[in-house]
């Protein structure tokens, strides 16, 4: 069994067959999934979709989204952590990618530190998203005055980097460019790291693995990126599904 620790289900990509999704993923050998809600028109939906067996949620504000954010909205933010079946606060963290973002870096630290002590004040752990943003994300977190636990989201960064964030705390999440054919970096990464610091995500529905890339991605197709890792690592599908499970319940507690 697999937990897929970070998906989007909520999407409006998936508004024609959600349900067939679902079904799928689960018959498919899932056994737990984390609805990560970071764009605040999500929210509610995702309250309704965490209704159902088996599916937890994790709430944060994007960091692409800080600008569109006010004080109601954190005030909305600290009562859906508080929900009984959210596990973590996220996805939250640094974006440098796009031009826009280049320009509301200050904003982006102040969400980011205010979302951290909300992570702190109710135990939850973080989903952090850092694009191209590594080094100054590092920064960041040593600055804090307390270490948050949690997981890179998604990590694409330098095998020196990853080796950072790991004696941090953090555990790092790998998702779909694994399977790629030009991930040599990425595969150093997961070669190098000890298995019991990584976490398998599908970040649907984007990133689909290499045997469906340029497709919707789903979490029944988590099983590409075991197989990956497991090959990577000369490890059997067994050994790799059954230390992610427990890596995923000592981070994400609440889903056990």
């Amino acid at each position: 069994m697999i937990i897929d620790t970070h998906a989007h289900l909520t999407d409006i990509k998936f508004d024609n067959d959600r349900k067939d999704v679902i079904e799928r993923a689960f018959n498919s050998g899932l056994s737990r999934l984390i609805e990560v809600s970071c764009e605040m028109c999500y929210w509610y939906k995702s309250l309704e979709l965490i209704k159902q067996n088996n599916i937890f949620a994790s709430f944060g504000i994007h960091p692409i989204d800080v600008l569109k954010a006010v004080k109601s909205d954190y005030e909305k933010l600290e009562t859906l952590i508080q929900n009984e079946k959210c596990v973590a606060v996220g996805e939250i963290g640094l974006d440098y990618h796009y031009d826009n973002c280049k320009n509301n870096i200050d904003a982006q630290k102040e969400s980011l530190k205010v979302q951290l002590d909300l992570a702190k004040k109710y135990s939850k752990p973080v989903i952090i998203h850092c694009r191209d943003a590594y080094d100054d994300m590092i920064e960041f977190i040593k600055k804090q005055s307390f270490m948050p636990t949690g997981v890179i989201h998604c990590f694409s960064g330098s095998l020196e980097q990853a080796k950072i964030f790991v004696d941090l705390g953090f555990y790092l999440g790998i998702d779909g460019p694994i399977t790629y054919k030009k991930s040599d970096i990425l595969k150093e990464v997961v070669k190098n790291i000890e298995i019991g610091k990584l976490l398998v995500e599908t970040d649907c529905p984007y990133l689909a693995p290499q045997k469906y890339k340029r497709t919707r991605n789903e979490p029944s197709y988590i099983i590409e990126i075991v197989k990956e890792i497991a090959s990577i690592k000369n490890m059997s599908l067994n050994e790799i599904e059954k230390v992610t499970n427990q890596n995923a319940l000592n981070l994400f507690k609440g889903i056990k």
